[in-house]
């Protein structure tokens, strides 16, 4: 089973070029561009590694 990464982005073109790359290497790919929905794939899914910027998933501050 490939193992699943979460890419959580704000930038559309970013994450594109992101997934892109990563699926090229054979990984499976999930993307998100909020912290609510990156945590949502998390709760539902097996997720092996998250690839963000800080400022998107800082967890300090609390859910909208």
């Amino acid at each position: 089973m490939r193992k699943q990464i979460l890419i959580v982005e704000e930038n559309r073109e970013e994450l594109r070029k992101l997934r892109k790359l990563l699926s090229s290497e054979g990984y499976n790919i999930m993307t998100a561009m909020d912290k609510e929905t990156a945590i949502e794939i998390c709760k539902n899914l097996d997720i092996a590694f998250i690839l963000s910027s800080t400022s998107i998933l800082d967890l300090k501050k609390p859910l909208k």
